[in-house]
Parts: structure tokens; C-alpha cells; sequence
């Protein structure tokens, strides 16, 4: 029987885990609460690999000592290559492969990689078919830039076009195949050597993992999360400490909702965590020692087992974390923060400048739930396919964000003879919300802000009384007449399906960059009327489009719904949203103006007041409420004249 070894691949950072792995290289990041590491060499062991190297080289003591440690408790021959710098996959092993002399085989399994499979399968079929490399591949997966020829031979492992496969990490190769190395390369790649033995004729093979077999490849922090949601309904059959690992989170899980804290999404949770009773994590992993401060959602991020501060004040002395630097790879010398013009509530925002590269930072207060589901929304939405700026870094310990940077344009700004063509962008991207987001956001247990009830409608109405007909216009008598009438529009509105909606779809939140428009602002995101947002945006008194425009943009967003499978709203719901929606936001101008001291918003009262005389007239079926805007915008063009 020929000789085989198993070879680590430990020795990288995993800079996209950054910040997780600023303090801890990747090798010993927990999954399931378990070190990468130590999943690995636990499976390998079952697998009867007697002898065992680990390549290290980032943090290379730390993963020295782990080795240690689980050699001396397991009894595991475990063989540690230290690296004087990183050298790839390729060098890592050309220069570790040394520290097993007699082994003719090696199997490689990268430590980033959660596997459970049997790799008695893969070693056998490559004793077998006496290869020179066999690799196992994952169908439909992750990059899929494998292509096989049609009796299953590799024909190029980095063929984005054609390929149906994914590199699983995980391989076997007879030792002398290393001389395919780039000799003149300190930091080659094995895949590379692997492309060269192929056209040279070598006899390299693949296994074709099943479809429901476990896999993941931990690289960025989005996946390294959603990852543990992933594992945690698979049925494992191979991975023993895995296994233990997995049940062991769904005890701790269980153990947190008991002490009153909401889990939902994907968790992994470590030892001896401290979660607040009134809590809701989601998406979230929490190193051992966690500490939260207070009752609040957190979401979308790692925790690194530190006690985390109660958060900051949002002010204008609020300077980004270190990490934010290191984690982007900028010098902070060299960077230039520039407040943002546009704010939110209890959210900071400047543009982070480096050379030609810029982000979008945001600091925000959590105690506003809508700040914390951020990231989580935003993830969300670009699985969706919806545009939106992706979130590069999210610090969930000190309730920070950075995202891309769209720059300054948004649909209010651009030109006019593009309008038509963002708008229409938008009503596409909008229709995918609704109709492939309605399932997915409950599949998902995403944080949504409080859904569209009877009292969130009211809400809206007495907003609108309270600040714009009584504080502003000191009209109040105008809603005695379209009282009983908003009574019809609301039922009207409590009657349609309840699907994810934006809530604020209006021009100034609607980025436009290199000819795309991008959805901005949607952490205020809940159930509700699809027709809702389609009223804020087409009746939208920032912009005030014609008729003919908001008749083409809707018969738009209804073919893009029917064509993904959905049934869009009647015209009638979206006059009737377009209304409630006008009736907030001429409250929200009359808060602005009159008690919030911004004179700005003023100049889109009148406008508002028109739009909603259109909205209400349109298929007549709202006269009273028509009557009541139109006098409204007669008082409000006498009390602006005074001004």
C-alpha cells in the first residue's frame, strides 16, 4: 500500500475575514465554536492519517502552540512547517512536504474548507486509477471555474465561462507532481502546476462530489456566517467532531432563547457568552467570552470575544476604529474624511478617501433598530439582485459600516433626459423585492422593521394632521371632510399581501453611478403594500413626473412582476398608497420645517400638496381627499408667500 500524508494548508491571514483575524489567524477562527484547525486534524485522524503537517506562517507561533496542545491531548503526529513568509499554496507545500520523506502521496485539505464527505472515496479512486493528482470537485457551487469534458476529465480547473464545478480545497497528489512548480517562483500556485501536469499528459483525475454533500469554503465574513446557518439543518454522516459540534450549537441556541434572547439566522455561539434577555442576534457569531452590553438587535457580524462597549455618541467627533484602516489596508496618514451632506437618524456618514480608492463610512447609534439591521438588509438585497452599496466592512462591536462609495448623484440630480431610463431601472429592481424577496425574507427570519398594521397607517394619518394641517397650515378642520373617505383608503390598503417593501422610495434615496441606479436608505424595510412603494416613487414631490411617465414606469413594474412570476397590485391600491404615502410626507415637511427649525423642506410642500390632488383624483374615487389637498395647497402657497 503506498504511503499517504495529509497536509494542512494553515498558513494565510484570511484578510477578508478582517477585522476577525487581525488578532487571530484564520487556522484558529471557531466554527461551530471549534478551531478550523482542530476540525481538520480531527477528521483526518479519523481518516487514518498517522502523520500530519500544518504550514504556518501568519501568527505562526499561535498555530504552533495549538498543534502542541492537540498533539499532546489526541496523540496526533502533527508536523509544523514554519514559513519564513508566505509562499501560496504551492510553495507551502514544496517546502513542507519535506517533514514527511517517505510519503509517496499527500492529501491536501485547506483549513478554511468544512467538509463532510468520505475522503476514503477520494483516496481510493486515486490509488486506483494510479493518478497523478485527484482532486474533488463541488457541482453548482461557489465560482464554478472547473470545466470536465463529457466522460468526466478535467479539461481546464480556471475556465469561469465554461466551467459547472468548484475546486473543493481538498486533493491528493503523488509527491512528484511538485516539479511542475514554477522553479523560479518563491510563491507558486498548485493549481497552476496542476494545469501543466494536465497538458503535459499526466494522468490527473477529479471526483465529482453528490449535490447534497456539506461543503463551504470560509472566505469572506459573509460566508464564514451564513455558513453556520447552512450547517446547522444538514444531515452529517462523516465528520464526527463536526457533528458533535453542530448539536452542541443548537443546545447553546436553545439555552439562549430559554434566558429570553431571540435568535434568529444564521448563529454560531461560543462558550460562556453574555447575551442581554430582550436581545435579538441574527446573523451573527459570537467567539468565546462574548459580551454584550445591553438589550439591542445585533446583526450581521463577528464578535470576537471581547466585553463590547456600550456604543458611542454619533457626533461630529466620532472618528472611525483603527481596525477600519487595517481591515481596508490604507494608512490612516494618507486618508481623508469628509462629512457626508446627507445624515440619517442617529447615523453618521463621510467619505473615506485614500489616493484614488474611496468608501462610504457610517457610524451609527443601535438603540434606532432600523441602524442595526443594516448590513443585514443590505447582504439580503444583493443576494436578492437587488442594487444596493455593497457593505465592505461592517464593525457590529462598535457599530460601524463602510460601504462603496457611489458618489454624490442621485435620481433627483440627474439629467432629465435619463430619468426615464433610471426610473424604469428602478421599477425592475423594486419588482424583484417584491416578488422574489416576499418568500426569501421569511425563509431568512430577516430583522424588518414593525409591518404596515391599522395603527401604522394611522400613524401616518395624524402625522400629517398633526404637522402639516394643524403646526403648519393651522388648518385642522380640512379632515373633518375626508375623514370617512381615508377610512375606504385604508381598508383598501390593509387588504393587499404583505411583501417586503423599502418604505422610503423616493429620488433622493436612489443612487445613480456609471449609468446604474442603487437603492439607498432601506433599513427602514418592512411588510407592506407592494403598491406602497411604487406611491413613492412615482408621486414623488421631489421630482413631480408628468402622468404619461408614471403610467409607463407602472405598466413597466407590472410586466417586470408578472415576468418574474408575480401578480401586481390594481391600479386603484396604487392611487390609494400613493395618497397615504403623500399624507406622510407632507407631515414629515411640516415637522422639518416647523419644529425641526429646516427651512429647506418647505420648498416641497406645495408640490406634495399637488401630487396628492393628482393622486386623489385620478379614477375618482377619492374626491374628498382630492378637495382637502387642493385647499390645503391654496393655504400653504398664502402662508409660503409670508415667509
Amino acid at each position: 500500500m503506498a504511503k499517504i500524508s495529509a497536509f494542512i494548508l494553515a498558513a494565510g491571514e484570511g484578510r477578508r475575514l478582517r477585522p476577525a483575524t487581525l488578532f487571530r489567524p484564520k487556522a484558529l477562527v471557531p466554527f461551530c465554536g471549534v478551531p478550523l484547525l482542530e476540525l481538520v486534524t480531527s477528521y483526518l485522524n479519523e481518516l487514518g492519517m498517522s502523520d500530519m503537517v500544518v504550514n504556518a506562517s501568519y501568527q505562526g507561533d499561535r498555530v504552533y502552540e495549538t498543534c502542541q496542545r492537540l498533539q499532546h491531548r489526541h496523540g496526533w503526529d502533527l508536523r509544523v512547517s514554519a514559513e519564513p513568509r508566505l509562499l501560496n499554496q504551492g510553495g507551502g507545500l514544496r517546502y513542507g512536504i519535506r517533514l514527511v520523506p517517505e510519503a509517496e502521496h499527500i492529501l491536501v485539505h485547506n483549513v478554511d474548507v468544512i467538509l463532510d464527505y468520505d475522503l476514503r472515496q477520494l483516496i481510493a479512486a486515486h490509488i486506483a486509477q494510479q493518478a497523478a493528482v485527484t482532486v474533488l470537485l463541488i457541482p453548482n457551487r461557489g465560482p464554478c471555474s472547473v470545466s470536465l469534458d463529457g466522460q468526466g476529465q478535467i479539461l481546464r480547473f480556471r475556465d469561469p465561462q465554461h466551467g459547472r464545478y468548484t475546486f473543493s480545497g481538498i486533493h491528493i497528489f503523488r509527491r512528484d507532481i511538485l516539479n511542475y512548480l514554477d522553479p523560479d517562483q518563491d510563491a507558486p500556485d498548485i493549481i497552476d502546476a496542476y494545469q501543466r501536469a494536465l497538458d503535459a499528459g499526466e494522468n490527473v483525475q477529479a471526483v465529482v462530489a453528490s449535490r447534497n454533500v456539506y461543503w463551504s469554503d470560509i472566505g469572506t465574513a459573509a460566508e464564514y456566517i451564513r455558513a453556520h446557518g447552512d450547517i446547522a439543518d444538514c444531515s452529517l454522516g462523516f465528520h464526527t467532531l463536526l457533528r458533535q459540534a453542530q448539536a452542541e450549537q443548537a443546545r447553546r441556541r436553545f439555552e439562549l432563547e430559554l434566558k429570553g434572547v431571540q435568535c434568529t439566522g444564521a448563529l454560531g455561539i461560543g462558550l460562556e457568552v453574555g447575551v442581554p434577555a430582550g436581545s435579538q442576534i441574527h446573523n451573527v457569531v459570537l467567539w468565546d467570552y462574548t459580551r454584550l452590553p445591553r438589550p439591542l438587535l445585533y446583526a450581521d457580524g463577528i464578535f470576537v470575544g471581547d466585553d463590547v462597549r456600550p456604543p458611542k455618541a454619533v457626533d461630529d467627533a466620532r472618528q472611525p476604529d483603527p481596525r477600519i484602516y487595517l481591515s481596508l489596508g490604507v494608512d490612516p496618514a494618507a486618508c481623508k474624511l469628509t462629512p457626508l451632506a446627507k445624515q440619517g437618524s442617529g447615523r453618521k456618514y463621510s467619505r473615506l478617501g485614500c489616493g484614488d480608492r474611496s468608501w462610504v463610512w457610517c457610524a451609527y447609534n443601535p438603540d434606532r433598530r432600523e441602524n442595526a439591521g443594516f448590513s443585514a438588509i443590505s447582504d439580503f438585497l444583493f443576494r436578492l439582485g437587488v442594487r444596493v452599496p455593497q457593505v465592505s466592512l461592517h464593525l457590529a462591536d462598535t457599530f460601524e459600516i463602510v460601504t462603496r462609495d457611489l458618489g454624490q448623484s442621485d435620481l433627483q440630480l440627474a439629467p432629465q433626459q435619463l430619468k426615464e431610463e433610471y426610473l424604469f431601472q428602478v421599477v425592475e429592481q423594486i419588482a424583484r423585492l417584491h416578488v422574489l424577496g416576499d418568500q426569501a425574507v421569511r425563509l431568512e427570519e430577516l430583522p424588518l422593521q414593525k409591518g404596515f398594521t391599522k395603527g401604522l397607517y394611522d400613524w401616518e394619518r395624524d402625522y400629517f394632521r398633526n404637522n402639516m394641517l394643524d403646526a403648519c397650515l393651522h388648518a385642522p378642520e380640512l379632515w373633518a371632510d375626508a375623514a370617512l373617505e381615508y377610512c375606504e383608503l385604508r381598508t383598501i390598503l390593509l387588504r393587499q399581501p404583505l411583501v417586503p417593501i423599502h418604505r422610503d422610495l423616493q429620488s433622493a434615496n436612489i443612487k445613480v453611478k456609471d449609468g446604474l441606479a442603487y437603492l439607498i436608505d432601506f433599513q427602514g424595510m418592512r411588510l407592506g403594500s407592494a403598491a406602497y412603494d411604487l406611491g413613492s416613487l412615482l408621486y414623488d414631490p421631489y421630482q413631480c413626473y408628468d402622468a404619461e411617465l408614471r403610467q409607463a414606469a407602472w405598466r413597466e413594474y407590472c410586466r417586470q412582476v408578472r415576468a418574474l412570476g408575480g401578480t401586481p397590485p390594481d391600479y386603484f391600491v396604487l392611487l390609494a398608497a400613493a395618497s397615504q404615502r403623500l399624507m406622510q410626507a407632507l407631515g414629515a415637511y411640516g415637522k422639518l420645517w416647523i419644529k425641526d427649525g429646516l427651512q429647506w423642506y418647505q420648498q416641497f410642500i406645495c408640490p406634495g400638496f399637488d401630487m396628492l390632488v393628482e393622486a386623489a383624483a385620478e379614477g375618482e374615487q377619492f374626491p374628498a381627499i382630492r378637495a382637502m389637498a387642493a385647499k390645503g395647497r391654496d393655504i400653504a402657497i398664502q402662508r409660503l408667500q409670508k415667509t
